[in-house]
């Protein structure tokens, strides 16, 4: 039996779900929560997603996250996983996956289950086979909610917002929970809400996806908007690796095979692209010219000193270059 198609829809709430292969543990210590955070952090603001909320366990992790204007949670979660796979490979010497294949994301009925889901996902360390405190667990929000000085990139305002903004009041509320069994109301593993709402939300992908409707018009003069941003940035990206080798920016974006400071130049622009653009591969060799797979190229980056160090210079620079893509962002 196929699996259903992915929901993924702008200005959705989900509830992400991912777990190791083989029970394989793929958090340690503070210093691979921190790194996973730092990814997590990176591909919402390049896909504009909000962080409500999460939990890192040993074996697998929760997120509470809601999308902006692009709905592109396959490629957010494929860029955030690959980046932590390979540090956590590096660090601990290993070869090979370490998430299995395909995540779980859950479309949350915001209305109805936004609290309830931050609990089960702040209370998942007393459900482990070694229950844990939750408030005392550095692997998640709960502590942020708890005692306050939020980072700028978790969102507890509108969860804290019910209950007036007093985070004893969410405390008790989480607790309550360490009371009795929590579980969240599943429908048709896909939803998180009822029926209704997963009537919606069917009805959201169909008018998405009818041809001349008022909600496709309104998602393709976003896209567009989107699109010419992109491409300013994608330009700049080129113009500034041009400056960088010293070569024309017109001669990177050829699709022959080039060696010397060209191919170096290209090489190191594949990177760039691809770190600060929420395009694919297939959209990035598209805009280079590309004869052969993105990746092929993008191994040169790892294998070679001075590529590194060259992508680690200009990216430096272009993070403060770069402008966010338009489009309504949430909040």
């Amino acid at each position: 039996m196929s699996r259903p198609k992915r929901i993924d829809l702008a200005f959705t709430l989900y509830h992400v779900i991912s777990r190791t292969n083989s029970g394989d543990t793929a958090f340690q210590d503070s210093h691979d929560h921190e790194k996973f955070l730092e990814y997590l952090v990176r591909y919402c603001d390049l896909f504009h997603y909000r962080i409500y909320a999460w939990c890192l366990m040993k074996t697998h992790f929760h997120l509470l996250l809601e999308s902006g204007c692009l709905a592109r949670i396959s490629e957010l979660m494929r860029r955030l996983l690959t980046a932590y796979t390979v540090y956590y490979n590096r660090r601990n010497r290993r070869h090979g996956h370490l998430f299995q294949g395909r995540f779980k994301s859950l479309v949350v009925d915001k209305a109805n289950y936004l609290l309830s889901v931050s609990r089960y996902i702040h209370l998942n360390p007393s459900q482990a086979q070694r229950p844990a405190d939750p408030f005392k667990y550095s692997g998640s929000s709960l502590g942020y909610y708890q005692k306050g000085g939020d980072p700028s990139f978790l969102h507890t305002k509108e969860i804290l917002g019910w209950f007036g903004g007093d985070r004893k009041k969410y405390e008790r509320y989480v607790r309550e929970g360490l009371k009795a069994e929590i579980k969240l109301e599943i429908y048709q593993q896909r939803y998180i809400g009822g029926e209704d709402f997963s009537r919606r939300i069917r009805k959201r992908l169909g008018q998405r996806d009818l041809a001349g409707s008022r909600g496709q018009k309104g998602i393709r003069q976003s896209e567009e908007r989107n699109r010419e941003q992109e491409q300013k940035d994608a330009e700049r990206i080129l113009l500034k690796a041009g400056e960088y080798f010293h070569v024309l920016p017109g001669l990177i974006k050829k699709g022959q095979r080039l060696r010397g400071d060209i191919g170096k130049a290209r090489t190191v622009c594949m990177a760039l692209l691809r770190e600060m653009l929420p395009w694919t591969g297939k959209e990035i060799s598209a805009y280079l010219g590309l004869k052969r797979s993105l990746y092929s190229y993008l191994r040169r980056i790892g294998e070679r000193r001075d590529l590194r160090q060259s992508y680690e210079a200009l990216i430096n620079v272009l993070r403060y270059r770069v402008r966010p893509r338009l489009g309504p962002r949430l909040g």
